[in-house]
C-alpha cells in the first residue's frame, strides 16, 4: 500500500508525518482531505493518483471521486457505488426480481416470456446429416 507521502519525498508534505492508514481508510477519508486541503503538492499528487490508478484519497480526492472522474483505481468494480439498473420490462429485470426472491412483475414477466418464445421458435442446433452406405 502506497501513501501520498512516499511519491515526493524530497517535499516536506502535510502527509508525510500522518499515519498512511489514514489515506486508506473510507471511514478517515475526511481527515486525509484535511490534510491535503494545505498541501501545495496536492493537484500535483491528485494528477499522479489518477494516472497510476492509486487506491485511497489523494490530493484530497477519493478512489470513489477518481472513478467518477473517468479514472477509477485498478481493480475498480465500482463498490459502495450504484449501479444503473435495467427497467422493468426486460429480461434483465426478470432475473434481477427472482435473485431478490420476488416475484417478477407483469412488465418483466412479459419480458421474459417473449425471450422464450422467440428461442423456442429458433431452429434447433441439430447434428449434421449423416451419409449412408447407399449414398456412398
Amino acid at each position: 500500500m502506497s501513501s501520498p507521502a512516499l511519491a515526493h519525498p524530497e517535499a516536506a508534505t502535510p502527509c508525510a508525518s500522518a499515519d498512511p492508514e489514514i489515506f486508506h481508510d473510507d471511514a478517515q477519508a475526511a481527515a486525509a482531505r484535511k490534510l491535503c486541503a494545505g498541501c501545495p503538492l496536492a493537484a500535483h499528487c491528485r494528477t499522479q493518483a489518477r494516472n497510476n490508478r492509486e487506491w485511497g484519497t489523494w490530493g484530497g480526492e477519493t478512489s470513489a471521486e477518481r472513478a467518477a472522474a473517468g479514472h477509477p483505481p485498478a481493480g475498480w468494480r465500482g463498490r459502495g457505488h450504484k449501479i444503473a439498473l435495467k427497467p422493468c420490462g426486460t429480461t434483465a429485470a426478470y432475473r434481477r426480481h427472482l435473485r431478490a426472491g420476488q416475484k417478477p412483475c407483469r412488465p418483466c414477466k412479459s419480458a421474459e416470456y417473449l425471450r422464450r418464445a422467440e428461442r423456442r421458435a429458433r431452429p434447433s442446433h441439430s447434428r449434421p446429416a449423416t451419409r449412408t452406405r447407399s449414398q456412398t
